[in-house]
């Protein structure tokens, strides 16, 4: 895991935010989930791609938030259905680089302050 997950730290395809966070369910498939969370001065929002944190940003409002991850999505879907094309090396890019250690996930900061 990377940090707390704005779902504060329930497994990332559990349908039901912690309760003590007051998570907002923002989007939901088969691939995606996204969360956001309301800090009173803005929105904090976290897409989680394959039950793995994927991306997280700040809004303004919660229809910012939505229309912010839908934005996204459309990018990681666009992603995609180019990457499952016919000789497409993307999966075996990413192994290399994980092998080399260049391709591991960044550590997250320490909370939804850092936007």
């Amino acid at each position: 895991m990377h940090g707390t997950s704005i779902n504060g730290g329930a497994a990332a395809r559990n349908p039901e935010p912690a309760r003590e966070t007051e998570a907002v369910l923002l989007h939901e498939d088969a691939r995606y989930l996204a969360y956001g969370k309301d800090l009173e001065y803005m929105w904090h929002w976290e897409i989680h791609r394959d039950g793995e944190f994927a991306q997280e940003g700040c809004s303004l409002s919660e229809s910012s938030a939505r229309e912010a991850v839908a934005h996204v999505l459309s990018y990681f879907r666009q992603q995609d259905s180019t990457s499952f094309a016919p000789g497409d090396k993307t999966e075996e890019i990413r192994q290399l680089l994980r092998e080399s250690g260049l391709g591991a996930p960044l550590a997250r900061g320490a909370g939804a302050g850092d936007c």
